[in-house]
């Protein structure tokens, strides 16, 4: 492996699902960094290394395009280097890292799970989830992916905690790792209504996957994935062991019924278990149960022409 390939694959990796065009070829980002993405395309293509093209993708309702070179072909992608300085790739890395991961509204609550670090770069997305808000709402803010708190991302929650005037269990941050509830030692005093929780007291059942594997004879192994509520970045080492040393002759279908939440790292999860199949040989996955939002989701990263959406 050459000393530049080296420095490419020890930049951070993120899972992506990305839809993309190479000169008009459509495809899927598998995964990306700062200056390299890899490609997956539903048939085999041509591309050769060496070839130089153009990488068309849609970021923030922008059509961007990349200027990018093949570094690396394979049965089912090609590995793209960057010709751009600075390259958009960097953009796509760091939206995926920090930001509102998702929200989810009922009658009596938001719960929101956040990422990556928590700053004023996205503080009119977080200021949008509680301005149009009742007092005293209840709100769980869900910190297992936040990675850092600064001193404005302190000053954006006690903004929601006076926009609230509520009690102290009307907002609660929860699956705190010990290093974020030293970050927020300071809400965690007499009149602030903020409401700490530590990660060991609670339980993940929504990063959880139910698998069911049913075996006839002179059939193929039929595994059945009953796909995580929150299909997340959290999800990816799970999900990966439950095909990674299956052979041939099996056949997957993955359940839908319970998901709520897709996030972008499992879009490229999912490709990667397609990659699997199809090195296996392997019929194509079916994806079945899939509400609306989820269905509106797979086909916003054009996964039918890698899946069998029902």
């Amino acid at each position: 492996m050459s000393a530049s390939m080296h420095a490419r694959r020890k930049l951070n990796r993120v899972f992506s699902g990305q839809p993309m065009e190479l000169d008009g070829v459509p495809g899927n980002a598998l995964d990306i960094n700062e200056i390299a993405v890899f490609l997956v395309f539903p048939t085999r293509q041509s591309f050769e290394v060496g070839h130089k093209g153009v990488l068309r993708f849609t970021f923030e309702q922008q059509n961007i395009e990349e200027r990018v070179s093949v570094a690396r072909v394979t049965p089912s992608g090609v590995s793209l280097v960057s010709l751009e300085t600075p390259s958009n790739l960097s953009k796509l890395c760091a939206s995926s890292r920090s930001g509102v991961k998702y929200v989810q509204h009922t009658e009596e609550e938001s719960t929101i799970w956040l990422r990556g670090e928590l700053s004023a770069d996205f503080w009119d997305a977080f200021n949008q989830l509680y301005r149009e808000r009742p007092p005293r709402w209840r709100y769980r803010l869900d910190f297992q992916n936040v990675t850092g708190v600064t001193p404005s991302g302190l000053a954006m929650l006690l903004d929601l905690e006076a926009h609230n005037q509520g009690e102290a269990d009307d907002i609660v941050i929860f699956n705190c790792r010990k290093e974020m509830l030293d970050a927020l030692a300071l809400l965690n005093v007499p009149g602030i209504g903020i409401t700490l929780v530590g990660d060991e007291e609670q339980n993940d059942d929504a990063h959880r996957f139910h698998v069911e594997t049913i075996r006839e004879m002179g059939k193929p192994t039929l595994i059945k994935i009953r796909v995580a509520r929150m299909f997340d970045y959290n999800c990816r080492n799970d999900f990966s062991k439950i095909y990674r040393y299956r052979g041939r002759n099996t056949q997957y279908i993955l359940d839908f019924q319970e998901t709520i939440h897709i996030g972008k790292a499992a879009f490229g999860t999912m490709l990667m278990l397609n990659q699997h199949n199809r090195e296996k040989n392997g019929d194509p996955i079916r994806m079945i149960n899939c509400s609306t939002h989820i269905r509106n989701l797979l086909h916003q990263m054009k996964f039918e022409n890698f899946f069998t959406i029902e």
